[in-house]
């Protein structure tokens, strides 16, 4: 009795210490999910923002020649000096993929990918959308807090990929 008795207490202190380490204010889930939903929440907000006012930013052209097989365009969008969106389309022989990259001071915060892929050359008359892709990516600082692909897929960028795709598009935008 008195053996099980130190058991229970040893389990008790065990279980105690523990969850003051699992619940401490850094490490909490319940916080980290609260955060996370309000960042998503900020980044839809700001994507809505920057979209409705689209039409009022500055529009800066470039071609992008050489960067995909059959070329395509970088259009940057700026609200006085700062860069707001990139919208890109590169086309291949075979498809192309639009790209629209969201930024708020200076720091990328979404990233918006559709890719279609066609049944035969679609510089061809009848050639047709076989496949769609749309990838969202949501950042936070250096991280991918979430990315969703429709329909699913599992060559996701992670955020080392999606910085140097931004700043090889940069590149292009600043080229005079």
């Amino acid at each position: 009795m008195e053996n099980s008795f130190k058991r229970l207490l040893a389990l008790l202190i065990a279980i105690i210490c523990s969850s003051h380490n699992t619940f401490s204010a850094h490490k909490n889930p319940i916080n980290y999910a609260t955060d996370s939903v309000a960042i998503m929440k900020k980044i839809k907000s700001d994507f809505a923002s920057i979209n409705k006012k689209l039409k009022f930013y500055k529009k800066k052209k470039r071609s992008a020649f050489g960067f995909s097989a059959e070329g395509g365009e970088v259009s940057g969008y700026y609200d006085k000096s700062n860069l707001k969106k990139i919208h890109c389309i590169f086309y291949g022989e075979m498809g192309k993929t639009e790209a629209d990259y969201y930024c708020n001071n200076k720091r990328l915060f979404f990233l918006y990918k559709k890719e279609f892929s066609y049944d035969k050359p679609m510089y061809l008359k009848d050639s047709k959308v076989k496949k769609t892709i749309e990838t969202r990516y949501y950042l936070n600082g250096d991280k991918v807090i979430k990315s969703i692909a429709q329909p699913g897929t599992s060559l996701m960028l992670s955020y080392d990929e999606i910085k140097e795709e931004f700043e090889q598009i940069i590149n292009i935008l600043n080229e005079k």
